[in-house]
Protein backbone atom coordinates (compact mmCIF):
# COMPACT_ATOMS: atom_id res chain seq x y z
CA UNK A 1 0.00 0.00 0.00
CA UNK A 2 1.54 3.16 -1.25
CA UNK A 3 0.25 7.03 -0.48
CA UNK A 4 2.23 8.95 -2.73
CA UNK A 5 2.03 9.03 -6.42
CA UNK A 6 5.68 7.83 -8.06
CA UNK A 7 6.40 11.60 -9.31
CA UNK A 8 6.24 12.81 -5.60
CA UNK A 9 8.05 9.34 -4.18
CA UNK A 10 11.09 10.72 -6.44
CA UNK A 11 10.58 14.59 -5.93
CA UNK A 12 10.82 13.61 -1.84
CA UNK A 13 13.60 11.20 -2.23
CA UNK A 14 15.66 13.71 -3.78
CA UNK A 15 14.97 16.09 -0.98
CA UNK A 16 17.84 16.92 1.66
CA UNK A 17 17.29 14.41 4.99
CA UNK A 18 16.28 17.29 7.27
CA UNK A 19 14.01 18.79 4.99
CA UNK A 20 12.19 15.32 4.72
CA UNK A 21 11.96 15.35 8.26
CA UNK A 22 10.52 18.63 8.64
CA UNK A 23 8.08 17.55 6.07
CA UNK A 24 7.30 14.28 8.14
CA UNK A 25 6.71 15.95 11.23
CA UNK A 26 4.41 18.77 8.85
CA UNK A 27 2.41 15.93 8.10
CA UNK A 28 2.35 13.61 11.49
CA UNK A 29 1.06 17.23 13.44
CA UNK A 30 -1.82 17.68 11.03
CA UNK A 31 -2.60 13.57 11.44
CA UNK A 32 -2.69 14.62 15.20
CA UNK A 33 -4.93 17.64 14.28
CA UNK A 34 -7.40 15.50 11.73
CA UNK A 35 -7.71 13.09 14.43
CA UNK A 36 -8.76 15.72 17.21
CA UNK A 37 -11.42 16.67 14.87
CA UNK A 38 -12.29 13.12 13.45
CA UNK A 39 -11.56 13.67 10.14
CA UNK A 40 -10.18 10.07 9.18
CA UNK A 41 -9.54 10.30 6.08
CA UNK A 42 -7.31 13.04 6.24
CA UNK A 43 -5.60 11.22 9.79
CA UNK A 44 -4.90 8.43 6.67
CA UNK A 45 -3.46 10.48 3.65
CA UNK A 46 -1.33 12.62 6.32
CA UNK A 47 0.06 9.58 8.33
CA UNK A 48 0.41 7.46 4.93
CA UNK A 49 2.45 10.05 3.37
CA UNK A 50 4.65 10.69 6.05
CA UNK A 51 4.95 6.92 6.32
CA UNK A 52 6.18 6.97 2.55
CA UNK A 53 8.12 9.69 2.87
CA UNK A 54 9.92 7.40 5.88
CA UNK A 55 9.91 4.44 3.97
CA UNK A 56 11.96 6.51 0.99
CA UNK A 57 15.92 5.71 0.78
CA UNK A 58 18.64 8.03 -0.87
CA UNK A 59 21.67 7.80 -1.97
CA UNK A 60 23.39 10.12 0.64
CA UNK A 61 21.62 8.97 3.67
CA UNK A 62 22.64 11.70 7.02
CA UNK A 63 20.76 9.98 9.57
CA UNK A 64 17.92 7.35 10.21
CA UNK A 65 14.25 7.77 9.59
CA UNK A 66 13.43 3.99 11.03
CA UNK A 67 11.82 5.78 14.52
CA UNK A 68 9.90 8.17 12.10
CA UNK A 69 9.14 4.92 9.92
CA UNK A 70 7.51 3.13 13.11
CA UNK A 71 5.69 6.13 14.47
CA UNK A 72 3.93 6.56 11.41
CA UNK A 73 3.34 3.17 10.21
CA UNK A 74 1.74 2.79 13.75
CA UNK A 75 -0.85 5.81 12.95
CA UNK A 76 -1.74 4.75 9.49
CA UNK A 77 -2.48 1.25 10.37
CA UNK A 78 -4.51 2.19 13.51
CA UNK A 79 -6.28 4.94 11.43
CA UNK A 80 -7.13 2.03 8.87
CA UNK A 81 -7.92 -0.68 11.22
CA UNK A 82 -10.36 2.36 13.15
CA UNK A 83 -11.99 2.44 9.53
CA UNK A 84 -12.31 -1.60 9.25
CA UNK A 85 -9.65 -1.82 6.84
CA UNK A 86 -7.88 -4.53 8.32
CA UNK A 87 -6.02 -5.68 5.14
CA UNK A 88 -4.76 -1.99 4.63
CA UNK A 89 -3.24 -2.17 8.52
CA UNK A 90 -1.67 -5.42 7.59
CA UNK A 91 -0.36 -4.07 4.27
CA UNK A 92 1.44 -1.13 6.18
CA UNK A 93 2.59 -3.01 8.98
CA UNK A 94 4.28 -5.92 6.61
CA UNK A 95 5.94 -2.58 4.26
CA UNK A 96 7.57 -1.31 7.58
CA UNK A 97 8.79 -4.69 8.64
CA UNK A 98 10.12 -5.03 4.88
CA UNK A 99 11.80 -1.99 4.92
CA UNK A 100 13.07 -1.95 8.34
CA UNK A 101 14.63 -5.09 7.06
CA UNK A 102 16.71 -3.32 4.23
CA UNK A 103 20.77 -2.89 4.96
CA UNK A 104 20.31 0.73 4.61
CA UNK A 105 18.14 0.71 8.37
CA UNK A 106 20.73 -1.30 10.13
CA UNK A 107 23.43 1.31 10.34
CA UNK A 108 23.01 2.52 13.78
CA UNK A 109 23.34 6.05 14.08
CA UNK A 110 23.98 7.27 17.95
CA UNK A 111 20.88 8.67 19.40
CA UNK A 112 18.60 6.21 17.61
CA UNK A 113 16.91 3.16 19.04
CA UNK A 114 17.97 0.02 17.44
CA UNK A 115 15.80 -0.95 14.28
CA UNK A 116 15.17 -4.01 16.42
CA UNK A 117 13.50 -2.40 18.63
CA UNK A 118 11.10 -0.68 16.15
CA UNK A 119 10.53 -4.52 14.85
CA UNK A 120 9.51 -5.17 18.05
CA UNK A 121 7.27 -2.12 18.86
CA UNK A 122 5.42 -2.59 15.03
CA UNK A 123 4.66 -6.65 15.92
CA UNK A 124 3.39 -5.47 19.31
CA UNK A 125 0.43 -3.51 19.56
CA UNK A 126 0.36 -3.16 23.20
CA UNK A 127 3.71 -1.45 22.85
CA UNK A 128 2.37 1.21 19.99
CA UNK A 129 1.49 3.99 22.58
CA UNK A 130 4.61 3.87 25.09
CA UNK A 131 6.63 4.12 21.70
CA UNK A 132 4.38 7.38 20.81
CA UNK A 133 5.12 8.74 24.30
CA UNK A 134 8.56 7.97 24.17
CA UNK A 135 9.16 9.73 20.74
CA UNK A 136 6.51 12.39 19.87
CA UNK A 137 4.87 15.04 21.94
CA UNK A 138 1.39 14.60 21.88
CA UNK A 139 -1.27 14.34 24.47
CA UNK A 140 -2.42 10.20 23.35
CA UNK A 141 -1.92 8.19 20.69
CA UNK A 142 -5.18 8.26 18.80
CA UNK A 143 -7.09 4.99 18.66
CA UNK A 144 -6.54 3.92 21.78
CA UNK A 145 -9.16 1.40 22.42
CA UNK A 146 -11.62 2.67 25.17
CA UNK A 147 -13.85 1.03 27.69
CA UNK A 148 -17.11 0.86 25.57
CA UNK A 149 -20.46 1.00 27.88
CA UNK A 150 -22.79 -1.14 26.30
CA UNK A 151 -26.80 0.41 26.99
CA UNK A 152 -29.34 -2.60 26.91
CA UNK A 153 -32.72 -1.45 26.38
CA UNK A 154 -35.61 -3.61 28.46
CA UNK A 155 -39.31 -3.49 26.77
CA UNK A 156 -41.47 -4.06 29.56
Amino acid sequence: MEFLCPNHRQQFAELPQEERKDLWLFWMENAQACSEQGQWRDVISLSGSAFDLACLQSPREESCMHIELTLSAILVSRALSDRGDRAGMDAVILRALDCLQQPDYHASIEGCCDVHECVAVLIDPSRHAEFFADYLNWPSLPFVPRKRVTMVRTLH
